[in-house]
């Protein structure tokens, strides 16, 4: 068994000392009261045999996680302390669109970025070549900790930035099993003469069968583009696309007028919403709907993420609504009791599957939803009841 967690320690929200401030400015007024603190994480020492070292992690868990009994897919950041703030913002709000399901994230606090993310010893670096074993420690320990602790899915997503950019393009050479997606941003891709834009050529080409998405971005001020590291990413996606095979999905991405150090938050979100793209409905399904096709695809992303994985309740109403335009009732109906099975909490999808109910003559059905939009309602003090009851009693005295 691993050691771990020597510590615990509660990462408390950014605004931790404007929330000082305004305590302050309020320690007079009895009505103010602080609650509970909004908590994004655990923060631990893990014990590594390999790194030799006690290694800071912090784990953020999905909303509801603790209530619920769903596996998730995991994204690990390197530089987690430097990344996990917006990572996890990006993620909220991507999870409650739709664009992405929850995840958990794992961010690896970096003690020594030199050593730990150069693939290859350079004598012109002191201590690096640590690449290697950096990676073992991710695959040997750290993520066989994650599967067995917390509620895993296989789905794992590898970030990194800069010299951890360089890291995560070298684990897709050299461990291309370990994770499923990589997120490479502002790589540090001039490491020993270009080497792994060399080394890369070969891979995809001896990989004809690799499955991957991938996803590159960096800043338009990080350089010019026929030089630097916007040029060095670019003949790495070069060598991609001259030698890709035909399962692996990518995106190149430049973050118009951002840094080095500003593009990693826009990287990180059109990353995420690339590598999750798939859970999206396409036109292609909608204008030739069948329930059967509608199904297998919400059956393809909780298989493939999570049986959290869903649409966005937005997105839901919209396919329902262009079905009910077409006159098809039934397959609106299957799209909204969906919607209503992944939304639970929401008493509005119970409404309207209701009305569709009524507009298909089914009124044993629409009442029945009614009924239990009365009860959501209730238990989430939305307040509607009246008005479903109304709704209730006009279709039972017609």
């Amino acid at each position: 068994m691993l050691k771990n967690t020597i510590y615990t320690l509660l990462l408390v929200i950014l605004f931790t000392n404007c929330q000082s401030e305004l305590n302050k400015e309020n320690s007079t007024n009895k009505d103010f009261e602080t609650k509970e603190s909004l908590v994004i994480g655990s923060k631990s020492l893990f014990s590594s045999k390999i790194m030799g070292e006690d290694r800071p992690i912090i784990i953020s868990l999905p909303k509801n996680y603790s209530e619920s009994n769903a596996n998730y897919p995991v994204l690990y950041l390197t530089d987690g302390l430097q990344n996990i703030w917006h990572a996890i913002g990006t993620a909220e709000v991507l999870t409650r669109t739709g664009n992405m399901p929850p995840m958990i994230i794992v961010g690896i606090e970096s003690t020594n970025r030199d050593r730990d993310f150069s693939p290859t010893v350079d004598e012109n670096w002191a201590g690096s070549g640590g690449g290697p074993k950096y990676s073992d420690f991710i695959e040997k320990e750290l993520i066989p900790y994650i599967d067995i602790n917390y509620r895993t899915h296989p789905f794992r997503i590898l970030e990194g930035h800069s010299l951890g950019g360089l890291f995560a393009a070298s684990v897709l050479i050299n461990k291309p099993d370990l994770f499923d997606a990589h997120i490479i941003m502002s790589p540090s891709l001039w490491w020993k003469q270009h080497e792994i834009i060399k080394q890369a050529e070969t891979f995809f080409k001896s990989h004809p069968n690799l499955e991957k998405r991938l996803f590159f971005g960096i800043g338009t001020n990080e350089s010019e583009a026929e030089w630097g590291m916007r040029k060095e990413l670019q003949n790495f996606v070069d060598v991609l696309k001259a030698n890709k095979p035909e399962k692996v999905q990518f995106k190149h991405q430049e973050m118009i007028n951002e840094g080095h150090m500003s593009s990693p938050l826009l990287s990180n979100y059109y990353g995420l919403k690339f590598i999750f793209s798939d859970m999206e409905v396409h036109d292609s399904l909608i204008d030739n709907y069948s329930d059967e096709k509608f199904l297998k695809h919400e059956k393809m992303i909780t298989s493939k993420y999570g049986k959290e994985a869903k649409q966005s309740a937005e997105s839901y109403v919209q396919i329902a609504s262009i079905l009910m335009n077409d006159k098809n009732l039934s397959g609106s109906i299957t799209v909204i009791k969906r919607s209503v099975e992944a939304y639970s909490f929401d008493v509005g999808l119970l409404n309207f599957l209701a009305s569709i109910y009524e507009r298909n003559k089914n009124t044993e059905k629409a009442i029945s939803t009614y009924i239990e939009a009365i009860r959501i309602s209730e238990k989430y003090n939305y307040g509607r009841e009246e008005e479903f009851r109304d709704n209730i009693k006009r279709l039972k005295d017609n």
